[in-house]
């Protein structure tokens, strides 16, 4: 199979690193790597891109500039990944398309790794379109709650989990949310635009325990699967 997995929340929530999580999914990675499926992952800034972004703003910088800096801690945290998986990895960072296409070409055995590509852009729509480039089979988004909700589960304790939902759903329960730099924890409005056009097949799960990807990718029924229509 071709996955693509995006890694955010769960594995980056907030300044401490959980060094043990870390290297829980790059096991869990090199355990797909190993059975034979070609890997792609996404990591996103997280909890430290957030606290990064406020302190940015505090400090009165414009959007575009905390766009740039949240770019920056998605790449760190995708090196810090790499290094968790050892040789298997490519050590040089996709940061764009360009780089992709390149890797994709010299670096076939390589479980390749990559951060934000550009200003305005989630790393959740960078998955997607790498998704959408390489006609992966699945994409995985790992988040740091069991799936999408009905309401915000940080809110509501009760809210309900849903396990499925259709794009017009989730757009709706997107427009109750944040969409500014740092702020992308379900999915955003052009990763949703990309999911919808290509039909990418996406379960989005709770990444803090990494033994859930190697679960979904098994076929098991969890997190949230993105149902299109015909």
């Amino acid at each position: 199979m071709r996955i693509v997995i995006k890694i955010g929340h769960a594995l980056f929530r907030d300044d401490s690193l959980d060094l043990e999580k870390i290297r829980g999914t790059a096991d869990v990675i090199l355990k797909l790597h190993e059975a034979g499926h070609r890997v792609i992952v996404i990591v996103g800034g997280g909890g430290p891109s957030r606290n990064y972004i406020n302190a940015a703003r505090s400090l009165g910088a414009d959007l575009a500039t905390c766009d740039e800096i949240g770019i920056m801690v998605t790449r760190l945290n995708a090196l810090l990944l790499s290094i968790a998986l050892g040789d298997a990895a490519s050590r040089n960072i996709i940061g764009s398309f360009e780089d992709l296409e390149k890797k994709l070409d010299i670096a076939q055995d390589k479980i390749l790794v990559g951060g934000g590509f550009s200003p305005a852009q989630s790393t959740d729509a960078v998955a997607a379109l790498v998704a959408e480039r390489i006609k992966a089979d699945l994409l995985i988004k790992t988040t740091d709650v069991n799936g999408v909700y009905e309401e915000d589960p940080e809110k509501n304790p009760n809210a309900k989990l849903l396990k499925e939902v259709s794009i017009g759903k989730l757009v709706e329960i997107l427009s109750k949310g944040e969409s500014k730099p740092g702020e992308y924890r379900l999915l955003d409005r052009v990763s949703i635009s990309i999911l919808e056009r290509s039909k990418i097949p996406i379960v989005i799960i709770n990444g803090s325990d990494p033994l859930n990807i190697l679960r979904v990718v098994s076929g098991e029924e969890i997190g949230t699967r993105v149902a299109y229509s015909a």
